[in-house]
């Protein structure tokens, strides 16, 4: 199953399955330092993690090989806390991280997200490989609903590089 939605005019991510895995692949106009940088760091995390979905709540982030995570968030349509947690497996700055993450609010299992980061001509490209429980799993991530949040969460991603690299869009 492979899936793509349009997000304006923004990069899109795409997402594929197979079996227990999805992976997602999106490009950003920035080098891996930066995109890596607006991926871990709180500071930059609040303002594109569920971005235009509600209110952050909780952005914790122990960067570190056995540190935890925790992102929670109040949801604009129906005011329920979403929250979502992990621990980071490795680090490899800028290049690589693998961290685990569940949804909270069903207790679900954890899944575990492989992703390396490819610089290019300044531009960078994220690779997450995500390893779920079970092919159902992944139908049940992607029924939710959670494309769309992922591709408004890129392109805010991609506002918070601009004011990184000095470049207004």
């Amino acid at each position: 199953m492979s899936t793509t939605a349009a997000t304006g005019a923004h990069e899109r991510a795409t997402i594929t399955t197979s079996g227990s895995e999805m992976v997602i692949t999106r490009t950003f106009p920035a080098t891996a330092d930066l995109v890596f940088e607006a991926m871990t760091n709180p500071e930059h995390i609040r303002r594109w993690w569920g971005a235009g979905h509600g209110e952050m709540t909780v952005c914790e982030v122990d960067l570190r090989e056995g540190g935890a995570w925790h992102f929670a968030q109040r949801a604009d349509s129906t005011g329920e806390e979403i929250s979502f947690s992990g621990h980071y497996r490795s680090i490899d700055r800028p290049g690589h991280i693998v961290h685990t993450e569940r949804f909270d609010n069903i207790e679900s299992r954890y899944s575990v997200i492989d992703t390396t980061y490819t610089e290019e001509d300044g531009r960078t490209t994220l690779r997450a490989v995500i390893t779920y429980d079970s092919p159902e799993t992944v139908q049940a991530v992607i029924d939710s609903g959670m494309e769309h949040g992922l591709q408004s969460s890129y392109d805010a991603i991609d506002d918070v590089l601009a004011e990184l690299t000095g470049e207004a869009r």
